[in-house]
């Protein structure tokens, strides 16, 4: 034996290719050790096989353990070996991995408008909210994370000069 798991292969012979429209995007809720290098094994993990983070995340940490969210790009079999990939690191705890677009998958998002530009969701966002950003508040949304971006994203378009967001913790 070589050593090599037939797991471990992404199914390009260890090459990495460019992120491609076939690419799905994924958000990975892991559970990890609240100790020195548990987010460099993790960013490894990635790097190692050729997958760029979008984003990365910490928070939630109870019991000596914190969450980290991941989004990235990969094909289905890729992503799936992340997460087993993942799972084995002596610091990781759990790994929840979810389509981007899955309505389990929820977001928040703070957006500022300037002054005098009223704005509302999109018709078709399912997202809660408030402010009245006609008169300088902020604009406070929440909901499945394709519909805070979408909303996000037309705030923009509106005029928007500030903005920040963050994936919540899976509940189910």
């Amino acid at each position: 034996m070589d050593g090599h798991d037939p797991d471990d292969d992404p199914g390009d012979g260890g090459r990495s290719g460019p992120v491609t429209h076939d690419d799905t995007r994924w958000v990975g809720y892991v559970r990890a050790d609240h100790r020195t290098g548990s987010i460099a094994a993790l960013a490894g993990v990635f790097a190692t096989r050729g997958v760029n983070v979008d984003s990365m995340a910490t928070g939630d940490v109870h019991d000596d353990a914190g969450l980290v969210v991941v989004t990235f790009r990969a094909g289905d079999r890729r992503a799936r070996l992340l997460a087993r990939t993942v799972e084995r690191l002596p610091q990781v705890r759990s790994v929840l991995l979810r389509v981007a677009d899955d309505e389990r998958v929820r977001a928040a998002a703070v957006v500022r408008l300037p002054p005098g530009v009223a704005f509302q969701p999109p018709p078709e966002a399912s997202v809660r909210w408030s402010g009245d950003t006609a008169t300088g508040d902020p604009l406070l949304v929440e909901g499945p994370l394709a519909d805070v971006e979408l909303t996000v994203e037309a705030a923009r378009a509106a005029g928007a000069h500030a903005d920040a967001a963050v994936i919540q913790p899976p509940y189910a």
